[in-house]
């Protein structure tokens, strides 16, 4: 009786140890709610043509499609050359559900969200969403060095969904945002100029498939300034990641557990002056393919 105990109990820490590195299931995505009152718009790209809900805090123009009003916004088709700008103001929050479009910017980036307190960019179930930015922006103020990546905030970004997006980013980083960029789920695929995602806060990533290629960091958080931000957490998914630079490059902290990634850098695996916590097997090597 003794014995059996034993092994029973041996076998559950054993488990327990190889759930640190093991994949999760797919997201279960909960449907955003909307504040009452606000704004839940269709907008379908065709080509060079937008058609859109007539309604206030939604502006559609030749080349832009204007959010001013936190709400649910629903985007479909192919646009040839325009930019989603999300300015709702630093107290609100706006939903992007990207539902199987292709969006191509040849002067900036197609997202940019200027001003929220936070947005969520939602990629809708067996859809897939392309989005490619010009090589070169054009700013009307030449002061100005943002928005400077495909996908681009300057405040809090969250991706979720089990829907795929594809992220060419010519001319600087693929997905970034001036603070917290957050990633929960989807089939992610990120071809960068410069760093593959980018949050100059923190980095959070809990689950989705991501394959990264980029001329200089997979994944990079550089703020030094305050002292609870400069972080990546890793704690799900499946990560891919092709740097000439490092894969993972961060100002005060890397964790990473309950995750797979592999890597294959010019640099460093992990490169970090801070704090590294990371379970053992969840980082190695990417094979060629």
């Amino acid at each position: 009786m003794i014995n059996r105990k034993l092994v029973l109990i041996t076998s559950i820490l054993m488990a327990l140890v190889l759930v640190g590195c093991s994949e999760k299931k797919q997201e279960v995505v909960q449907p955003s709610e909307v504040v009452p009152g606000a704004v839940n718009a269709k907008i379908v790209f065709d080509n060079d043509k937008v058609n859109a809900d007539n309604i206030d805090g939604l502006t559609v123009g030749d080349r832009e499609v204007k959010i001013t009003k936190p709400g649910s916004y629903t985007f479909s088709g192919t646009w040839n050359d325009g930019q989603i700008l999300v300015d709702v103001g630093k107290e609100s929050e706006a939903i992007l559900v990207l539902d199987g479009v292709n969006i191509t910017n040849t002067k900036s980036a197609p997202i940019y969200i200027k001003s929220a307190e936070k947005v969520k960019i939602e990629l809708a179930d067996g859809k897939e969403n392309v989005l490619t930015d010009a090589e070169f922006y054009e700013f009307e103020n030449p002061q100005d060095n943002k928005p400077n990546a495909c996908i681009y905030s300057r405040d809090d970004i969250t991706i979720k969904g089990n829907g795929s997006l594809i992220v060419n980013a010519n001319y600087n980083n693929g997905i970034g945002t001036s603070n917290d960029l957050k990633i929960t789920g989807g089939n992610i695929t990120v071809k960068a100029f410069n760093n593959g995602l980018k949050g100059n806060d923190s980095v959070t990533i809990s689950g989705g498939n991501i394959n990264i290629t980029a001329e200089a960091d997979g994944i990079k958080v550089d703020n030094t300034e305050k002292a609870h931000k400069g972080f990546v957490n890793i704690t799900g998914g499946r990560i891919k990641i092709k740097a000439k630079d490092d894969g993972i490059d961060s100002t005060r902290s890397v964790t990473v557990n309950n995750a797979d990634v592999k890597v294959s850098v010019g640099g460093q695996d992990v490169k970090c002056e801070g704090i590294m916590s990371i379970a053992e097997g969840c980082i190695s090597a990417l094979e060629s393919e």
